[in-house]
């Protein structure tokens, strides 16, 4: 459901909610850019659901997370979503995660994109860009590879083809 679906009251609770969240990590420094490196602790999101519900990388702690950064106009964007989907169907029972963030199109936009795509992992919002810059990502597809604990083990920029998903994620399942 999206927000313009709700009744007036509860889309400006949830618009309200949401823009409390951004300005919170706003003012954690979410904004600054730094180039995300490999073995550090990944960066916390500031992203949305299709919902409207928050999303947290240290829910996912534990599980082998693909942080993918996609555009609905972006052809290789859309023509990885199903090997990505097909290898998450094979291995999200081993404890791997995909949480495809959108770079900063309206909701409605990604909303329509996952009911085209029906992929089995959450497409997410960054429509305020604010885990796009925290990630410091400039071109779509940008995916990042992060381990049970938390850390960045590989940036990709570009598509993923099935062989690679299996060298870079394969491997740490």
């Amino acid at each position: 459901m999206t927000l313009s679906a709700l009744h007036p009251p509860m889309r400006r609770t949830r618009m309200a909610l949401a823009l409390a969240l951004a300005g919170a990590l706003a003012l954690a420094g979410c904004n600054e850019r730094r180039e995300a490196k490999t073995g550090e602790a990944a960066s916390e999101l500031a992203a949305l659901d299709l919902s409207g519900a928050a999303v947290r990388l240290e829910d996912y702690k534990g599980k082998v997370v693909l942080l993918n950064f996609w555009l609905g106009g972006c052809g290789p964007c859309l023509q990885e979503m199903p090997r990505l989907d097909a290898f998450y169907r094979d291995n999200r029972a081993r404890g791997f995660e995909i949480l495809a963030l959108n770079m900063g199109q309206p909701e409605a936009d990604v909303a329509k994109i996952a009911r085209r795509l029906q992929v089995a992992f959450p497409l997410l919002a960054d429509s305020l860009k604010i885990t796009t810059d925290r990630y410091n990502v400039i071109a779509a597809p940008t995916s990042f590879v992060i381990d049970r604990e938390g850390r960045l083990v590989a940036k990709i920029l570009g598509p993923f083809d099935a062989p690679m998903l299996e060298e870079k994620i394969g491997r740490l399942l």
